[in-house]
């Protein structure tokens, strides 16, 4: 199958989970997440979820509990940058997803939090295919960890020179 076929095939399967699916699924996700060794470390770059992604807000609370600055993806022309808000407001970007509309740019990361449509078992992504992380990381590195429900993970991806691999994919029920 093209990495376009299992675009839109997982698309489709994620916009049919229903939220309760996805709050049950994501905390199965986060008791993963929480159960990995990442070491020390300081800043954690994650997405806010939308369109059914597993959730976040979760993750999010708990680095925040823990002293740890959490950035957010904020997209500007053809990059992305990784950034930390100054305050509580947030808008919708030109994709729908929330972006701080104050916020200060940071270029030091330790761990990457990745939003994706599909994965393979050799932890290569597939993202929506606008290229954003994979800029983003080729500069920025750090341990980056793929969060995807089980029916994402598939057989393989068709990979390219500039894709970057995952270090970790964390499932509800697997953790690669």
């Amino acid at each position: 199958m093209s990495n376009f076929e299992i675009r839109n095939q997982m698309k489709l399967k994620r916009q049919s989970l229903c939220r309760c699916d996805v709050s049950m699924l994501s905390n199965k996700i986060f008791d993963n997440v929480l159960s990995l060794n990442l070491g020390d470390f300081q800043t954690v770059f994650i997405y806010k979820d939308f369109k059914n992604e597993v959730a976040t807000n979760r993750l999010i609370s708990h680095f925040l509990s823990q002293n740890k600055t959490v950035l957010f993806p904020v997209i500007k022309g053809d990059e992305m940058v990784a950034v930390k808000p100054l305050s509580s407001d947030y808008s919708l970007s030109k994709f729908g997803t929330s972006e701080p509309e104050n916020y200060e740019i940071v270029d030091e990361i330790d761990v990457c939090f990745l939003p994706l449509l599909a994965c393979d078992k050799q932890k290569n992504r597939l993202g929506f295919g606008k290229g954003y992380y994979d800029k983003f990381l080729s500069t920025h590195p750090c341990v980056k960890i793929g969060l995807c429900y089980d029916f994402q993970v598939t057989d393989g991806i068709e990979t390219h020179s500039h894709d970057i691999p995952l270090d970790y994919i964390v499932t509800e029920s697997q953790i690669f």
